[in-house]
């Protein structure tokens, strides 16, 4: 495949590290760009096409967009380290009932200014585990809700997209190795190998007698070498006998 351009996006506490490592391992030669967005700049970067493929939370508006949901992970609650809940063994959602929530605006994403206010001890607030650990601070305290619905993860490009490499991507993320013959690269390399021995087979043999021709000719050879040898022989055996009288 040609060398190209290639921009992912992933919001905040999405780790891709290990992917894209992978992916400029395999190809040195691709302009690979990574960047961080906020939820609502994704699906605005996707449908402008200036990301080739997103790295989202669900739920998200699917329309004109692949996909693929990747993992889960837990959702906690992150207060106050010295938060009365923080003395629960487990942590439930009906637990939270008289709290006060920290939260962002719809559509943004959690910063440090709000764990900020969580560690002043303005209330609580639900994130992902991931999100809690990218913004973690010593004064404040994670803790799994038990009973919370999965914060889920997923794959997402444009339907419409042409780029090359958001399939080698995928198959990266979902671990396809280097020689799968479903990397393009591959598979390419394996068709034109495919098409070399076909043609081979294809080539008629030079310098090769017709069948016809082959037979006759040696059963001929066999024929005069078999008259030769048994003339021979009787030659000899009558000179003997001469002899002897």
């Amino acid at each position: 495949m040609a060398p190209g351009t290639f921009t992912i996006a992933f919001p905040l506490g999405v780790t891709v590290g290990k992917w894209t490592r992978v992916f400029e391992e395999r190809h040195p030669d691709v302009e690979l760009s990574v960047v961080r967005e906020r939820p609502d700049e994704l699906r605005v970067r996707l449908d402008l096409g200036e990301v080739d493929l997103a790295f989202v939370r669900l739920p998200i508006d699917v329309d004109g967009l692949h996909v693929i949901p990747l993992y889960a992970e837990n959702v906690v609650a992150v207060m106050h380290h010295e938060h009365v809940l923080t003395l629960e063994k487990k942590l439930l959602l009906a637990d939270l009932d008289d709290e006060t929530f920290v939260a962002p605006p719809a559509d943004d994403e959690w910063d440090e200014t709000l764990m900020r206010r969580i560690a002043e001890g303005a209330g609580v607030g639900v994130v992902p585990q991931s999100v809690a650990k990218a913004l973690r601070r010593r004064d404040v305290v994670a803790m799994r809700l038990e009973d919370a619905a999965p914060a889920e993860v997923a794959l997402a490009w444009p339907r419409d997209s042409e780029n090359q490499w958001v399939d080698e991507f995928i198959g990266i993320v979902r671990g396809r190795a280097a020689h799968s013959s479903r990397n393009p690269d591959v598979a390419a390399a394996e068709a034109a190998d495919a098409r070399e021995k076909n043609a081979a087979k294809s080539r008629p043999a030079t310098g090769a007698a017709g069948p016809g021709k082959a037979r006759g000719g040696s059963g001929g050879a066999r024929r005069s070498t078999t008259k030769g040898s048994k003339g021979s022989s009787h030659g000899g055996r009558g000179a003997g006998r001469r002899g002897r009288r």
